[in-house]
């Protein structure tokens, strides 16, 4: 019998995976994709996230795999370069970014996590969970028919729409939506590939990340109170196209590219539980809490959950006295996050004069001082969070 089942073996499943098998925890993980589809996330690891994946010994993983190390973060204002800020000499933990296409991610994760000694189990239909006195059994369905598991702990590591927290009973919070995000992935490109790119026009935002050779992901933000664009599908591309050179983007970057991927636009608003275990199961990555893909969290939030349920694991053998550690601990870290970016949100997005002066005023700050302001890119929740960092952030002190 399995230890550990984890349902969903993408970035937080496998990760969680290699990490306990390595151990010499027994781990099965189910899958449900025989290969990772390109879904339009996921390909910019921010500087702490990085620090989370080598402290977990996942970056070389990675790198080998094709990651690609990213030293600068770039702005630009209305068409202007504003900042070329250099991560590794601005951040506590002098980690560069970390760009990889995010199927490469996860097939690389999951073969890592094979390799360690865990049990992965691929076309994998999960059709629910079931509880008597504090243990958790697993129903699914693989080639050779239906299943139930009923290991010591169950995760659900089954993203953003899970499944997993609805059939354990947890209540999912979500904020307001305010952003709109759109992404596609781009050939033939001749952006700089030494650095991630963000470009604010009028209300709007393009963000690149590159892939290396040529090879970016592209995403345009803009209010949802604007208008739903509905960018989504191989008709709108060239609407997309165009929403991201009226950013002001550099215009020499769209010339002669080619789409290769998918295009789909998501909304932009956290969903989050509380307190994301119970005696048995407990919840990680963007099913415990998923936060807006227009800051670009995602990866490293997720990683550093894994970090946190396996540090509790290992810290005791009482398991139910580690998932109360590791929801208390989850829940302080990610209410951090959701404060820095909730404040940063309201920097960025509120429109008029009084805004454009307090944003010119605050950008020139941190950019004179990166580690002393809420910092999204290289800090996320462990930079400065309180009610002094509020102040300063949105220009009150």
């Amino acid at each position: 019998m399995s230890d550990v089942v984890i349902v969903g073996g993408g970035l937080a499943g496998a990760a969680l995976a290699t990490v306990l098998a390595r151990r010499g925890i027994d781990v099965l993980v189910l899958e449900k994709e025989t290969r990772f589809k390109d879904r339009v996330r996921g390909e910019n690891m921010l500087p702490w996230g990085v620090a989370a994946a080598r402290r977990l010994g996942l970056v070389d993983t990675l790198v080998a795999a094709g990651g690609k190390r990213v030293p600068y973060f770039n702005t630009y204002a209305m068409g202007t370069q504003t900042e070329h800020r250099p991560l590794p000499d601005t951040t506590p933990t002098r980690e560069a970014s970390l760009n990889m296409y995010h199927p490469d991610l996860q097939e690389a994760l999951i073969a890592g996590a094979i390799k360690a000694g865990a049990h992965v189990q691929r076309a994998a239909n999960v059709h629910g969970v079931s509880e008597e006195n504090g243990r958790w059994t697993v129903t699914y369905s693989d080639e050779g028919g239906s299943r139930t598991v009923t290991p010591r702990l169950v995760v659900g590591a089954d993203g953003r729409f899970s499944k997993m927290r609805d059939w354990a009973g947890f209540t999912v919070n979500k904020d307001p939506e305010r952003l709109r995000l759109a992404g596609v992935l781009v050939e033939r490109s001749s952006v700089p590939d030494d650095g991630t790119h963000l470009s604010m026009g009028p209300g709007i935002l393009s963000f690149i990340a590159p892939l290396g050779g040529g090879r970016v992901r592209m995403y345009f933000a803009y209010m949802g109170a604007m208008g739903d664009r509905k960018l989504s599908g191989k008709a709108k591309v060239p609407e997309f196209l165009d929403a991201c050179r009226a950013s002001m983007a550099p215009a020499a970057w769209f010339e002669g590219v080619e789409v290769t991927g998918p295009l789909a636009e998501f909304e932009g608003a956290d969903r989050w539980v509380a307190s994301p275990a119970k005696p048995g199961l407990a919840l990680i990555g963007d099913a415990a809490a998923a936060t807006d893909p227009s800051w670009g969290c995602g990866l490293s939030k997720t990683l550093v959950d894994v970090e946190l349920l396996a540090k509790a694991l290992a810290a005791s053998d009482d398991w139910e006295t580690a998932l109360r550690t590791y929801a208390a601990e989850h829940d302080r870290l990610y209410g951090q996050l959701h404060d820095v970016l909730s404040w940063m949100t309201e920097l960025m997005w509120t429109g008029g004069p009084a805004a454009d002066e307090r944003r010119a005023r605050v950008f020139a700050q941190i950019k004179a001082d990166p580690t002393g302001f809420p910092d999204p890119s290289g800090q996320g929740p462990f930079g400065p969070c309180d009610e002094q960092a509020r102040r300063k952030i949105l220009g009150l002190a």
